[in-house]
């Protein structure tokens, strides 16, 4: 299945069923702003870790207290991983853990009033990067926010009977961390490589031909070092090769193999197949179409940022002495 160009991508496919949408590589530089956006906010108002927070929000959902084992088997996390988590939690007074009555080795846990009033606050923390990041003055950005946030929450269900559903912004974080770890293991059981390596592939069979590696690596919000990394990786795979201009030996350019080209198809069918069973399956219509939407309204608003920032210094210079 080859990724949908960013072109192709008309309003009508993508009001089609969740078996007609494909995320392309735009989608996932939305991804990644959202992912880095929920990290700050995280870290600005917690010294937890996502796994440490993932934990207590968990618990917070919770009726009553919470059997250890049981909270990691929900979770999926190993043992050790869970017992370092709460043993964080624990020492930040944000939850209690007890001795079962019947079985002395039984641990339960419980949320304190100080853990749910941190959650609290994270979850501000959590909407202002968000909203720094996506600002709601763009009516765009407004919409597709929304329905990210209400699709996270929904992704990353409650307890079964808990508490009501309650901290969206936080419910997305942990969703956005759920997806992103899964998405990166399934294309590593798929093909071997690595997520930005993936993208990269991603990105040079939507455009069809060699990339200057310094804009490709712009394009996806890539650094230079990662980007070159990247580029060296799939070098060394074959599944991409290096070319150089002859007007311009300083710049660096990178095409597909014809390996490469067939990786580009797996790994679009991977990413949809997992965004049809982890994605669209949790998510009413109209938040299928702000999903499958945002990566092009953020990639054509940076692009136009980009763009005004350029005028803006062009507007201010002045004739050289």
């Amino acid at each position: 299945m080859t990724p949908a160009s960013p072109a192709s991508s008309s309003p009508a496919a993508l009001r089609a069923g969740a078996d007609d949408l494909t995320l392309d590589s735009t989608y996932f530089v939305a991804f990644e702003m959202a992912h880095e956006a929920l990290r700050r906010g995280l870290a600005a108002a917690s010294t937890l870790n996502a796994t440490q927070y993932r934990v207590l929000t968990k618990l917070l959902q919770a009726p009553g207290a919470v059997n250890q084992g049981e909270l990691g088997r929900l979770l999926a996390l190993k043992p050790n991983v869970v017992t370092q988590a709460v043993d964080a939690l624990e020492a930040a007074g944000y939850v209690t853990r007890t001795a079962g009555d019947a079985d002395g080795r039984t641990r339960f846990l419980a949320v304190t009033d100080e853990g749910a009033a941190h959650v609290a606050a994270v979850n501000e923390a959590l909407v202002a990067s968000l909203y720094a990041t996506f600002p709601t003055d763009n009516p765009a950005y407004r919409t597709i926010l929304e329905a990210a946030i209400a699709a996270g929450a929904r992704i990353e269900p409650p307890l079964d009977g808990g508490q009501p559903p309650r901290f969206p912004a936080t419910r997305a974080l942990m969703a956005v961390e759920l997806i992103r770890q899964e998405t990166e293991r399934t294309l590593r059981e798929a093909c071997g490589a690595s997520f930005n390596e993936c993208r990269m592939v991603q990105r040079l069979a939507e455009e069809g031909r060699p990339q200057r590696l310094g804009l490709l690596g712009e394009s996806l919000l890539l650094s230079s070092v990662n980007a070159a990394r990247a580029a060296d990786r799939l070098v060394r795979r074959g599944w991409a090769r290096r070319l150089r201009s002859p007007q311009d030996k300083k710049a660096v350019y990178v095409a597909l193999t014809d390996e490469g080209a067939f990786q580009a198809d797996l790994i679009g069918a991977t990413v949809n197949e997992l965004a049809r069973t982890r994605l669209w399956a949790n998510l009413e219509p109209g938040q299928r179409d702000a999903i499958a939407r945002v990566g092009h309204t953020v990639v054509a608003d940076l692009r136009d940022r980009k763009a005004a920032r350029e005028q803006a210094e062009l507007d201010q210079l002045v004739p050289a002495e």
